[in-house]
This record gives structure tokens, C-alpha cells and sequence, in this order.
């Protein structure tokens, strides 16, 4: 008995310190999402959760290396099944109070309800308990080199984590590449119809200064008729009738659900030319292109 629970504590240890890598590098592709996932539990201001957010991914990641490499695993199961109780309560009390937003543990690309979450984590705590009763008093014999190992993936990490949001890996993580159709994206039905160049679809957070200043590239594109103009946000009804009283679009601005939107970038503005219903070019923020841009065929 005693060797058959030996062996599971370490197949659990194994799979918890994998979900947990995971779930800190999936985070750290999309920070700016989890900070604002985490403000929106009321428990930090959006200021304080930008600063924990990086600090969060990589302690989470750095419990997942110590639970893999076998260094303190009893301490990293504790610490592990704390954290676990804590985003459980949290997820609790969020859905109690009519959030139906899961907390993003699995970063912003990853989609499940509030009630997925919390049984996941149920399952995950259950992993933590294994690892704790039954691994005693055992670690790996390479205590130094695990821990400066465990030391040196928590400092990458942070960096990383830091570093994300101005690397240029929105290729790799998001859905908005050129050749894609807007039916593919789920956008085709909130698109006008295409001028002889195609539309201009920008992206916008309608709270962001930045959106407010490339309206009036938006609206010197519109007045072409060669280009269609529309603006998607994932900001609030509230947020865009105050926007359109102070910036006077002379374009569409069209709510979309953050979580239809959310796939398609990392950083807002983003705009993107669709021609013949599909992506032709993507134009990172946070000014948009100009007329000649659009015309010249240049990517």
C-alpha cells in the first residue's frame, strides 16, 4: 500500500506541476488580459493587479518547476493547494455575484465557464493533497541543483512575464492572420460592405486616449469612398456612447463581446484590411494606415 501511494504522489506530482507550467505560460502571453480578469473581482484596482499579475505567473509557474524537478514537493503541494483554495473562493464568489467570466487560469485563449473552473481546480486540490500525504519526507537527491533550477525558471519567468506584452508573438498566439475569412473570425456579420479596396476593421478600446486620437485618421479614411470604415470595441455600451459624445466617429462603432473578440489580439489598436471577405494585411496600433498604405498593396 504504502509503494502504490508512493507511486501515485509522484504520477500526481508529475501532472500537477505540468498544469501548473502551463497555466503560468499560457497567462504570460496575454498579461494585460489577466491583470484585467483579476481587477474585475474587485479585489485589487486595475493598478495593483498589473503589478501582482506578472509576479502571480511566475510564482504559479515556479510551484509547477519545483513539483516536476522534485525539489521541497511537499512545500510546493501546500503552497500549491493554498493558491488553489484561494482562486476556488474567488471563482465562488464571483459566480455568486453574477459573473459568469471564467478567471482566465489558463490565459486569455483559453475559453471555460466559472463552474468548469471550479472543478478543475477541485480535481487539481485533489492532486495536491496526493502529492503532500504521500510523497513523506521524500526529494530528489540533487537538492542543489533542483533548487538553483527552481530559482533560475522563477527569474525567467518573471522576465518573461514582464517582457510579453511588447514581443512580437501575436502571430503565434492570436487568430488574426492575413488569408483568414471574417466568418472564420466571427466578425462577418458586423462588417459594412466592402469598398473597392476592402474595409478598414480597427479594433478599439474606446476608453484608451490613443482611440480617440486615430479617430480622426478614421475619419479623414472615411470620407473615401474607395475603403469601408467600422470599428469593433469589447468596451462597454456605456464606454462607447461616451466615446462617440467626445471623439464624433464618423464611422461605426460596433460593441462585440470580449470573449468573440478577444482571440484576435494581444494589444488595442490593432486594424486589419478585409478584402473579398478575407484578412488581405493586419496593421498593429496605434495609429492606423494611411490611404496611400491601403492602396499600395505594401503588407
Amino acid at each position: 500500500m504504502k509503494r502504490a501511494l508512493r507511486i501515485s504522489a509522484h504520477v500526481a506530482r508529475l501532472l500537477l506541476g505540468v498544469i501548473f507550467v502551463a497555466a503560468g505560460v499560457l497567462k504570460s502571453l496575454d498579461v494585460a488580459e489577466f491583470a484585467r480578469q483579476t481587477a474585475e473581482y474587485g479585489v485589487v484596482g486595475p493598478g495593483a493587479a498589473a503589478l501582482l499579475a506578472p509576479l502571480l505567473i511566475a510564482f504559479e509557474t515556479t510551484l509547477g518547476i519545483a513539483l516536476l524537478l522534485g525539489w521541497r514537493p511537499r512545500l510546493a503541494a501546500a503552497l500549491t493547494g493554498g493558491l488553489l483554495l484561494f482562486f476556488i473562493s474567488l471563482e465562488a464568489w464571483g459566480l455568486s455575484h453574477g459573473r459568469t467570466e471564467a478567471c482566465g487560469c489558463f490565459g486569455a485563449y483559453v475559453k471555460r465557464t466559472p463552474q468548469q473552473v471550479i472543478a478543475e481546480d477541485l480535481g487539481f486540490l485533489a492532486l495536491a493533497v496526493l502529492v503532500f500525504a504521500g510523497l513523506g519526507a521524500w526529494q530528489s537527491s540533487r537538492r542543489r541543483l533542483t533548487a538553483v533550477l527552481t530559482g533560475a525558471a522563477a527569474a525567467v519567468m518573471l522576465v518573461f512575464a514582464v517582457a510579453s506584452p511588447r514581443l512580437p508573438i501575436d502571430f503565434l498566439v492570436t487568430s488574426l492572420k492575413a488569408g483568414r475569412t471574417a466568418t472564420d473570425l466571427g466578425i462577418a456579420s458586423r462588417l459594412p460592405e466592402e469598398g473597392p479596396q476592402g474595409t478598414l476593421v480597427a479594433i478599439l478600446d474606446v476608453t484608451d486616449p490613443v482611440s480617440k486620437e486615430a479617430t480622426e485618421s478614421l475619419n479623414a479614411l472615411k470620407e473615401r469612398p474607395e475603403v469601408a470604415v467600422v470599428a469593433l470595441t469589447p468596451s462597454s455600451d456605456q464606454e462607447q456612447a461616451a466615446f462617440l459624445f467626445q471623439a464624433y466617429p464618423a464611422f461605426d462603432v460596433i460593441p462585440v463581446d470580449r470573449g468573440l473578440l478577444k482571440p484576435l489580439y494581444r494589444r488595442l489598436p490593432i486594424y486589419f484590411l478585409v478584402r473579398g471577405g478575407r484578412v488581405e494585411r493586419i496593421f498593429p496600433g496605434p495609429r492606423p494606415p494611411g490611404a496611400d498604405l491601403l492602396s499600395s498593396g505594401a503588407s
